[in-house]
């Protein structure tokens, strides 16, 4: 009677236990599905692109610091109209870049957002552009708002990165951008190198990162 009893004992126990560790399971699997779900919301919710019109003030503001928003500008001479870059391929305009710094000239910034040339021979390999093509209005948009892109313009909209961190760092795509953040926020990263200074404020530079985060929002 006395084994009875004890054997009863155990069984009770472990179909209590058994119980538990079922219940355990299905919150586990609760928990799991939840948190699958949230991730599922969140991915719905984050944007994976911008349309490009959204990137209007950012480019507006980096056009006018940088070359008076002349697509055929270089170097030193924002206002040219004797070198037209924008009927030119690539492969024309790399050649002229490098001809340009052989020269002696200390920059090969090129075009509306004065892309050097280390920087265009890097996005052509990464946007996969021919090099016929041509450096005209719309390619150079397109580069830009690659430069953009590649600084944290999708984080910023989709609330991975702070405004101010974010103009921060189109700054150091941008000489004549203000830094925005840290020591001298009013002055260009590259503040010093004797080449570049900032000519846009802070403020200036939030106002037009708030803008495109508008854009993007309403489109």
């Amino acid at each position: 009677m006395m084994l009875t009893k004890f054997i009863k004992r155990k069984v009770r126990k472990f179909k209590t236990v058994l119980r538990r560790k079922k219940a355990k399971g299905k919150l586990l699997i609760a928990c799991a599905v939840a948190v699958v779900l949230l991730l599922l919301v969140g991915m719905a919710n984050s944007r994976q692109n911008i349309p490009s019109v959204a990137y209007s003030p950012l480019l507006q503001m980096v056009a006018t610091a940088e070359s008076r928003g002349n697509y055929n500008a270089y170097f030193s001479n924002a206002s040219n109209k004797e070198i037209i870059f924008t009927k030119m391929s690539i492969s024309e305009v790399l050649a002229w870049q490098k001809e340009f710094v052989r020269s002696g000239n200390p920059s090969s910034a090129v075009g509306r957002y004065q892309i050097i040339q280390p920087t265009l021979e890097g996005l052509v390999q990464e946007l996969n552009i021919h090099l016929d093509s041509k450096y005209d209005e719309k390619l150079q948009d397109k580069l830009a708002i690659a430069l953009m892109e590649r600084r944290g313009s999708l984080d910023f909209i989709n609330n991975k990165l702070p405004a101010n961190e974010f103009a921060h760092n189109l700054s150091k795509e941008w000489a004549s951008l203000p830094k925005v953040i840290g020591n001298a926020p009013e002055s260009s990263f590259y503040e010093g190198d004797g080449l570049n200074s900032s000519l846009v404020s802070s403020s200036e530079s939030l106002t037009a990162v708030e803008q495109f985060k508008k854009h993007a929002e309403e489109k």
